[in-house]
């Protein structure tokens, strides 16, 4: 089967969708160029990008004026940086602004975020992006071929026409899926059934719904065929996380950064050393409140421009996200620049009485002892009191070190709020993905 899917995507990819096999090359070529050229590149696409959204938005066209920018100074390719930054506001205050007017509906792919993490929002995707090449590459980069088996455990928003269409395009190729919406024992015990039918070489999903499926496993003794690798994403992952889930799957467990609003940001390669941004199609920057651009290992809001969507343009726009660039090169010798497991959200915040917020070394308590838990989650209530409500992992410490992380995030913020543990078998997911802080603190009005 593995040859005969292999001979299929070829074939398709060389008649069908000719536009694949570019695509696929245009990548190959990208990873083969030394970082500088590579930069040089990006920089160039990167105004390219701006100065298409400045004379094809009235979004931009309106957001530049008013900025003082002329189309001149969108020549200046020293210019992006000072370019302002997009918020999600903006999209839902302006939506039908960002429309590039005159493109084909077949060009238009809607998406939206899930909402779990805030409101939704809605925007469009550039059908003639090379998606699919960018997983290929991941995929790749993780020892599997694109014409491999895969399952998948993630929101299914396709409608069961549009999954069919999907099988038969794939053919042979299968996929496998588990709605992370619907992790019962009914479901995840189907899933295995299918699992075992197809053995894929592949999982991929969101953090939560992988790790559930995980200690389903676990707790059933139901076996599977080992994939050849795990990729998650979603949510930042533990180190305990990734060893439960690489020991349950006996794969190795790859990190990648995804996002409705931008599909395929940045991934980990083989060597595991950070995500490399996928920056011949992408540009990171991390900034700070003012928006200024933040020095390599300085922790700030990830702003991300997508290169390749001439539908829905989103250029230096704050994803919600917060982490840092790391400096240096990595072994495997790839040239894309890489970022440090993002942090959380920049919604992730304590907020004190006295309106301080506490938003630094949330997510990191566990990170020099990760065996004392499986999974944790920091809620603030609305009187501001805190939980630290954890998962216990191995080792016979484990308590003691819950106890020490809890006294930690105490002293982090001020010791003016009660902080208490809460030892739980479970912690609840939203759709497949769990948030490591929740709050019920009211927002104070701006």
């Amino acid at each position: 089967m593995g040859s005969l899917a292999r001979l299929s995507l070829a074939a398709k990819a060389a008649m069908v969708v000719p536009r694949l096999s570019r695509d696929d090359a245009s990548l190959r070529a990208s990873e083969a160029m030394a970082p500088d050229e590579l930069a040089g590149l990006q920089r160039t696409r990167a105004m390219d990008m701006a100065r298409f959204a400045f004379r094809n938005t009235r979004f931009y066209h309106d957001l530049y004026s008013a900025a003082g920018l002329t189309g001149a100074d969108l020549d200046d390719p020293e210019a992006f940086e000072s370019l302002p930054v997009v918020s999600k506001s903006d999209l839902r205050r302006a939506h039908d602004d960002f429309v590039v007017p005159g493109v084909p509906m077949e060009e238009r792919l809607p998406s939206s975020t899930g909402g779990s993490t805030g409101e939704p929002l809605t925007l469009l995707h550039d059908r003639r992006a090379p998606t699919a090449a960018m997983w290929w590459r991941v995929y790749r980069w993780w020892g599997v071929h694109a014409s491999s088996n895969k399952a998948f455990i993630q929101r299914e928003r396709r409608s069961p026409r549009a999954r069919l269409r999907e099988r038969i395009e794939w053919w042979p190729t299968a996929q496998v899926f588990l709605d992370a919406r619907e992790l019962t024992h009914e479901s995840m015990t189907d899933f295995t059934r299918q699992w075992n039918r197809h053995h894929p070489e592949l999982v991929n999903g969101y953090v939560g719904g992988v790790y559930e499926y995980a200690a389903f496993l676990r707790r059933s003794g139901l076996p599977i065929t080992p994939p050849l690798a795990v990729g998650v994403t979603a949510a930042p992952i533990t180190p305990s996380q990734r060893q439960f889930i690489g020991e349950v799957f006996q794969a190795p467990v790859y990190d990648q950064y995804r996002s409705a609003e931008v599909p395929w940001i940045a991934a980990q390669c083989a060597a595991q050393g950070g995500l490399h941004v996928l920056s011949d199609l992408r540009v990171v920057e991390t900034v700070d409140d003012g928006d200024r651009v933040m020095p390599p290992g300085a922790v700030g809001d990830v702003v991300v421009t997508d290169l390749c969507n001439r539908v829905f343009p989103l250029v230096r726009y704050r994803l919600g996200d917060r982490t840092s660039v790391l400096e240096g090169g990595c072994t495997c010798a790839l040239p894309f620049p890489r970022l440090a497991p993002i942090q959380g959200r920049i919604s992730d915040v304590l907020r004190l009485p006295s309106g301080q917020r506490i938003s630094g070394g949330l997510t990191g308590l566990f990170n020099a002892q990760p065996h004392a838990v499986r999974q944790f989650q920091i809620h603030q209530h609305a009187d501001h009191s805190i939980t630290l409500r954890c998962v216990r992992g191995s080792g016979a410490d484990a308590v003691a070190v819950i106890t020490r992380a809890a006294d930690e995030l105490a002293a982090l913020v001020g010791r003016v709020v009660p902080v208490t543990v809460e030892l739980v078998e479970e912690i609840r997911h939203d759709r497949g993905k769990v948030r490591v802080v929740l709050s019920d603190v009211p927002l104070s009005p701006q």
